[in-house]
Parts: structure tokens; sequence; C-alpha cells
């Protein structure tokens, strides 16, 4: 896998957990204002189901396959993205002596 490319192929990371954890982060928020300064169990499920309610939908899960170029297959679609450039190894047996 090139580097710096995990992004473009987790396609989970992004239409799925990306957006559940900004949606998190907004419920987290919200029981700070309420001056929640620790979250008990029950709070984190109630906080975690909207969360996940609100983020997890059908239509972004799809997208991420998309994004991803695995439907409808396009693998050109990522590797526009990437910034690979090809190296040739020298062989061992073709390295300076060093004295």
């Amino acid at each position: 896998m090139p580097p710096h490319s995990s992004h473009y192929l987790q396609l989970l990371d992004v239409s799925c957990f990306g957006p559940l954890k900004q949606a998190y982060g907004r419920q987290t928020e919200d029981l700070i204002r309420a001056h929640i300064n620790h979250v008990s169990k029950l709070e984190f499920l109630c906080a975690f189901r909207e969360a996940f309610f609100a983020s997890m939908m059908e239509k972004g899960i799809q997208g991420g396959f998309t994004v991803a170029g695995l439907v409808p297959y396009d693998a050109e679609s990522v590797l526009s993205k990437l910034d690979i450039r090809l190296r040739t190894l020298i062989p061992p047996n073709s390295w300076p002596c060093t004295p």
C-alpha cells in the first residue's frame, strides 16, 4: 500500500466511522453544555445511540464504496489521488565499495 493512502482505501473510515465520530463529538459537547462532566455508561449509551442513528445512513455507506472506487469498480479514481513515484532499486552487488 502506498504511503499516506489508507484513508482512500479504508471506505468504512470515510463513510461510517468518520461521521460517527463527528456525531458522537456533538453529543459529547451537548453533555458538557449541560454541565455533565462525568459520563456514566447510561449517558454514553444514549449519546452513542443518537450519534449512531444520525450518522449511519445507507446513502453514506454506499457513497463510501463509490469513493473507494469499488462500486462501480474504478481503480483510477483512487490511483489518480495518490502521489506515486516509481523508483529503481540498486542491486546490492553494484553498490560502491568503501575502503
